[in-house]
């Protein structure tokens, strides 16, 4: 039986980037109730749409609500990546790579990444796709590059974390 016991538990730099969330939020719930408004009341077309701006903005309220649950945590064998119920990358120590410090480029896709935050599979100039779970969209991002991809992440004890991550895998 494998040992997967935690080793250690890194918190993410500091960043307000979760205010994106409200922010969007509030604009969806809005925009939901000025249709309802401008469109005249309470028709079937109507309510579809705010039954949609109000799934969105309770989505994205939840996605700020996670934010203090982003945690970067060492096991054993593997390195874990978490936000809330959403985002739980699982990287085994044999599958890394590199591991290194970039300013990332931005592109015009679409994902999710403001300032201050980025979530899931994001798209990156010269980078192509990085999984991310950072608590910065594209300053000083720490890669981890894997035979399945790469992952963003931006732990507050940087340094720490690094050499307690290359002290369990073979570079």
């Amino acid at each position: 039986m494998e040992n997967t016991s935690l080793i250690k538990s890194y918190k993410p730099r500091s960043s307000i980037g979760w205010i994106w969330f409200v922010l969007f939020a509030a604009l969806v719930a809005g925009l939901g109730v000025y249709v309802m408004i401008v469109l005249g009341g309470m028709s079937g077309g109507n309510l579809v749409i705010l039954g949609i701006a109000a799934i969105l903005a309770i989505g994205l309220l939840a996605l700020a609500l996670w934010f203090p649950s982003m945690r970067y945590e060492l096991y054993s064998d593997k390195l874990v990546l978490r936000y809330g119920p959403v985002i739980n990358y699982r990287i085994p120590f044999n599958e890394i790579r590199a591991i290194r410090t970039k300013n990332l480029s931005w592109t015009i896709m679409s994902s999710v990444r403001f300032p201050g935050i980025a979530l899931f599979e994001v798209p990156y100039g010269g980078e192509g796709n990085i999984k991310m779970c950072s608590s910065a969209a594209v300053k000083n991002v720490l890669l981890i590059d894997t035979v399945n991809g790469k992952f963003g992440l931006t732990p507050a004890e940087e340094k720490d974390f690094i050499e307690a991550l290359q002290a369990r895998i073979k570079l």
